[in-house]
């Protein structure tokens, strides 16, 4: 074996890792601040030290990586439902399996310097230079993709809501929101979350509130929700029951209001 660097090995594997959770951000919209980023790339750094181990079979090294990959998977988006949880971990897996896997296949075509593939790990030894350049690289990419697919990601975000009280009707746009989980405490239903001016036609003096504590990233309070007599999300009529809470100048985005991505998927 040739000689290891720890911190060779370290650095590359952050940077890897940083940019699978990057990717993985886009590609599910998801609406995590990019300290969880590298706290999560930091950890998947660290696991890279686990070529030092004795050399192992595939089928450990296929447990290794599923247990670590669920184990970033927390650290960096945290647990919103499991639905959630396993698109993100399937999507961060795949991107992780198909890249480590293109390099492998390149490295027993090719055999190039700078490259070693120890218990099925990719091990670089590169300068830092030639690092930053590739980080260049791939941020402008993603960034390109954000602006080329942006206008169809915000309008495939944005449903038509209209809920009906007491023979009074409002109708509003929310914006989809995977980061929002929010449930009424007692009945476990969904609440969608809209800025009080919208939903003003159908408010009443004398309305019957619930308290609705929330914890999130930003976070944690009380709102006050209700629940409507019917709900129609793009003019189809909901089955299930759900609560709309009430907030003050909260979303400071043109769309007032939020709603559950498991509310719209399904």
């Amino acid at each position: 074996m040739k000689t290891i660097y720890l911190d060779v090995l370290i650095f590359t594997n952050l940077f890897e890792d940083f940019i699978f959770l990057l990717t993985t951000k886009y590609i599910l919209r998801l609406n995590i601040p990019y300290y969880r980023l590298l706290i999560g790339s930091l950890f998947g750094g660290l696991s890279g030290l686990l070529v030092l181990l004795p050399e192992y079979n595939f089928l450990v090294s296929m447990i290794l990586k599923l247990i670590i990959t669920g184990i970033t998977v927390l650290i960096t988006f945290g647990y919103k439902s499991r639905k959630i949880f396993f698109k993100t971990y399937f999507t961060l897996f795949l991107l992780s399996f198909l890249v480590t896997g293109g390099l492998i296949f390149f490295y027993l075509a090719v055999r190039p310097k700078g490259i070693e593939i120890i218990n099925d790990t990719v091990y670089f030894n590169i300068s830092p230079a030639l690092l930053i350049i590739l980080t260049l690289i791939i941020y402008f990419i993603l960034l390109i993709y954000r602006k080329l697919f942006s206008n169809h990601t915000k309008s495939s975000q944005i449903h038509k809501v209209k809920i009906n009280y007491n023979n009074k009707t409002s109708e509003f746009d929310c914006k989809v929101d995977s980061g929002c989980n929010l449930k009424e405490p007692f009945s476990n239903c969904y609440v969608i979350i809209a800025e009080r001016q919208l939903i003003s036609p159908v408010l009443e003096d004398e309305m019957k509130f619930r308290v609705i504590p929330f914890d999130s990233l930003g976070g944690s309070g009380i709102i006050y929700g209700f629940c409507p007599d019917k709900i129609y999300i793009d003019n189809k009529e909901l089955k299930e029951q759900v609560y709309i809470g009430i907030c003050d100048n909260v979303l400071k985005s043109q769309v007032k209001g939020l709603i559950p991505e498991n509310l719209i998927r399904g």
